[in-house]
């Protein structure tokens, strides 16, 4: 991302646009790729909260979040490039907060 001290990425995190929701997809080669046709998209505040249970001494990785978004879902699986992009807005509002910081160092990409 780029301009990151001027954004703010606090609004970002709690702007949900339109979030959660499962959308059908009908690309062969994704269906394949990812075991399925239903994807879940979560919200960017559902990602810091998983994270936030990450307990210390401990990692998580974003793979494993998105799975455990599609089993609580319904859904075969969560999109990639958003679980991505909301990790990352999610430990840059950590980062520009004074307290009650998110343990982003304990998610791997």
């Amino acid at each position: 991302m780029a301009n990151e001290d001027k954004k703010d990425f606090n609004a970002m995190l709690y702007d949900s646009k339109d979030m959660p929701k499962i959308q059908t997809i009908t690309d062969t080669r994704s269906i394949a790729k990812y075991g399925g046709d239903r994807m879940y998209f979560a919200p960017p505040i559902e990602y810091d909260k998983v994270m936030r249970l990450v307990p210390f001494g401990k990692v998580i990785t974003i793979g494993e979040i998105r799975v455990y978004f599609a089993k609580q879902s319904g859904a075969d699986f969560t999109e990639p490039i958003t679980a991505g992009i909301f990790v990352s807005i999610a430990a840059w509002a950590s980062h520009q907060r004074d307290s009650d910081k998110t343990p982003y160092w304990r998610t791997l990409n």
